[in-house]
């Protein structure tokens, strides 16, 4: 049972629990970790989050006291206190949602491997994150000790890889695997570069995010043997709100990028947490600052007890149509839906294309900057004309121009 505490107990229990942890060493850091039954001790607990404590369909409760210190204990409107602390939806599945809803099991040959797309395959490395975010994708995983890959799991996925040369891109995903031993990590990135077809290795990790510390020395060099010629190994990370911008996240990026690692950065689109147009437009100001390069915003998936998380889809192309113009397209994410059913990514963009004028030989563009109306001619020997939606006479007399 929650047993609910006054606003100075709590500070008083986050300056206990910070002042116990050797707030700089990773290791520290995880071994503090606060779990669903402590959280009374550092929120002030709404109802709703009560029940989502006691009651989530969704992955167990987790936290490092350093991403727990960006959250507000006595504000439930907190954008990082809503990716910490489940709430009353996490306690219903929905119809429209599912445990695997891009169909990754059945699109796994081996054990904690996916081979979605012809030449590129997603390895599970591990159950396990420094914060289990509430709106994870891989609920079904992430935080079982039943998910755990052992490592004849992760040999039996190298083997495939190895007999299949069409694979060229690997991507390392979990749980987290920077939160693997340095010796595991080391293993799993030998194997990778030692099989000539494949030429990418992408990182998939949080924790520049959410534990920065554990981007250490070591880790930086590990990546840098293995970073070379016969390998090209990238990182994408997730940064979901200007709060999480921190000092000790760019330093952790900054490492990275000191051994050749260019860093992506995938933010999920999340209601009450980044659904608006400043809020997105600061946080990917402030990852270019970090030297982040924004690559995807993701729409929610289908998972269970998300329909606090989703957006409408149309939430997404607004908030791309607004950033459009106001920061360079370096900053600019690709919005995407990863189709249920294992349909994979597709991108969905603001409609600055309005069609072609057969009798002009014209198509007609919608300015991101001024918003009007501007052409631009087909070349007349092109024999593509069938391919654009054409413009009707009424359609161009609208145009008004």
């Amino acid at each position: 049972m929650l047993v609910q505490n006054s606003l100075s107990e709590v500070l008083r229990a986050r300056e206990e629990l910070y002042s116990r942890t050797n707030w700089t060493d990773p290791t520290s850091q995880l071994q503090n970790r606060v779990k669903g039954e402590d959280l009374s001790r550092y929120f002030l607990l709404t109802e709703s989050e009560e029940m989502g404590i006691r009651e989530t369909i969704r992955l167990h409760v987790s936290t490092t006291p350093y991403y727990l210190s960006l959250s507000d204990p006595s504000d439930p409107n907190c954008p990082i206190r809503k990716m910490i602390v489940p709430r009353s939806e996490e306690a219903v599945l929905s119809f429209e949602e599912s445990a695997d809803p891009l169909d990754e099991e059945r699109l796994s040959p081996v054990r904690g491997l996916t081979h979605m797309y012809p030449n590129r395959v997603l390895l599970f490395s591990n159950h396990s994150c420094s914060v289990y975010c509430r709106h994870c994708m891989r609920g079904r995983k992430v935080s079982s000790s039943e998910e755990r890959m052992e490592k004849g799991d992760l040999e039996k996925a190298f083997e495939y890889i190895r007999n299949h040369s069409e694979i060229e891109d690997v991507v390392i995903s979990g749980g987290d695997p920077l939160n693997l031993a340095d010796s595991r990590l080391e293993w799993i990135l030998s194997e990778l570069h030692s099989i000539p077809h494949v030429k990418i290795c992408r990182l998939g990790t949080r924790n520049p995010v959410t534990l920065p510390f554990r981007i250490t020395d070591s880790v930086c060099k590990i990546i840098e043997t293995y970073n070379d010629d016969g390998l090209s190994i990238f990182c994408n990370t997730q940064f979901n709100h200007p709060k999480e911008c921190t000092k000790e996240s760019k330093e952790a990026i900054l490492r990275l990028l000191k051994v050749g690692v260019s860093v992506g950065n995938q933010t999920v689109l999340l209601k009450g947490i980044n659904d608006d147009e400043e809020t997105m437009l600061t946080l990917h100001k402030k990852l270019l600052e970090m030297r982040v390069r924004a690559y995807y915003l993701y729409d929610p998936e289908l998972i269970p007890g998300s329909r606090g998380f989703r957006t409408p889809l149309a939430r997404g192309i607004e908030i791309i149509e607004y950033m459009r113009g106001k920061i360079g397209g370096m900053g600019i994410p690709q919005f995407v839906n990863d189709l249920p059913g294992g349909g994979g990514k597709i991108t969905i963009a603001p409609n600055w294309y309005l069609g072609y004028y057969p009798k002009t030989r014209q198509h007609a563009f919608r300015s991101a900057v001024t918003k009007k109306i501007h052409l631009s001619f087909e070349p007349v020997d092109s024999n593509k004309e069938s391919y654009y939606p054409a413009l009707s006479d009424d359609d161009w007399e609208k145009l008004g121009l």
